[in-house]
């Protein structure tokens, strides 16, 4: 088998793209799992709160956690995803060739009918993108 149709066909099973390719917001809690589950990320049961409804997601290597907070009708409002700086150059390159930049660390798509917002904010150790209807 040619080595270079290996290589792709690993590097699409262990790098499947970011979460934030994938649009949850409107997504009930299976769905959300299910498209989780596709994107390369498995769920973490470990950290439960009672005081917000959501679904936490881990990547594989351990650099992304994805939050998936849902309405009282439990569906998807909004994410934050807190990502290990080794994610940063190639996370503000995707959001730079597929979203509309309006900041230096926002942006902003349409997705049906609706447009929404992703935003970056830099930590001392790790970075967050919160993606979310704009009002």
């Amino acid at each position: 088998m040619n080595k270079v149709v290996i290589f792709v066909g690993l590097f699409l099973i262990f790098f499947p793209g970011t979460i934030e390719a994938q649009h949850f917001i409107g997504l009930d809690k299976k769905q959300t799992r299910i498209l989780a589950r596709k994107s390369g990320f498995y769920e973490d049961i470990m950290t439960v709160s009672k005081k917000f409804n959501y679904l936490k997601f881990v990547n594989s290597p351990g650099t992304k956690t994805l939050i998936v907070f849902f309405s009282d009708e439990d569906l998807a409002t909004h994410t934050r995803t807190v990502c290990d700086y080794s994610e940063y150059d190639f996370i503000l390159k995707e959001y730079d060739e597929k979203y509309h930049k309006i900041s230096d660390n926002s942006w902003e798509y349409e997705h049906g009918d609706q447009v929404f917002q992703v935003n970056l904010e830099e930590k001392e150790w790790y970075f967050v993108v919160r993606l979310k209807k704009k009002l």
